[in-house]
């Protein structure tokens, strides 16, 4: 499954804030939520590790790939991404300020590499980036990915 396969329209969100990163997990998990990717259960485990383990989701600085275990409630592949036009903390530390939060949905331990590999392509491209953090419509934010499957 391609990253842009993953990431639609659907499953891609723009908004302002958060009040905090548990509201921004939420938010995020949303249209997985709704579309019965994944269930409730799922979100709660999420928030849960990180209030466990700390923000260990914060991969680089401005992002955090959210995930929980396959047998915690996911019915299928899935991923989702909240743009924040205002980060959000995850910690006190300057580098766990995040913008964008992504779910990872996985269902096994093999069918989301191949995107988890062009989502860390994509991380990579700091301008493209820049221009998914600066995106004000969805509509903007899919070129981007669209053109990790031309490459």
């Amino acid at each position: 499954m391609m990253l842009h396969e993953l990431l639609t329209e659907k499953t891609i969100q723009i908004q302002s804030q958060a009040d905090n990163w548990e509201e921004a997990i939420v938010a995020a998990s949303r249209p997985l939520v709704e579309q019965d990717c994944i269930t409730g259960g799922y979100v709660a485990a999420m928030i849960h590790n990180v209030k466990k383990l700390g923000p260990y989701i914060v991969i680089v600085p401005h992002i955090a790939i959210a995930h929980a275990r396959p047998d915690q409630g996911v019915h299928q592949l899935s991923m989702s991404m909240l743009c924040l036009e205002h980060p959000v903390s995850f910690s006190e530390k300057e580098e766990h300020q995040v913008r964008l939060v992504i779910v990872l949905a996985a269902v096994d331990h093999e069918s989301h590499l191949q995107a988890l590999s062009q989502l860390a392509a994509l991380l990579s491209e700091a301008d493209k980036i820049e221009k998914i953090m600066a995106a004000s419509s969805v509509k903007e934010v899919m070129p981007l990915l669209q053109s990790l499957a031309d490459s």
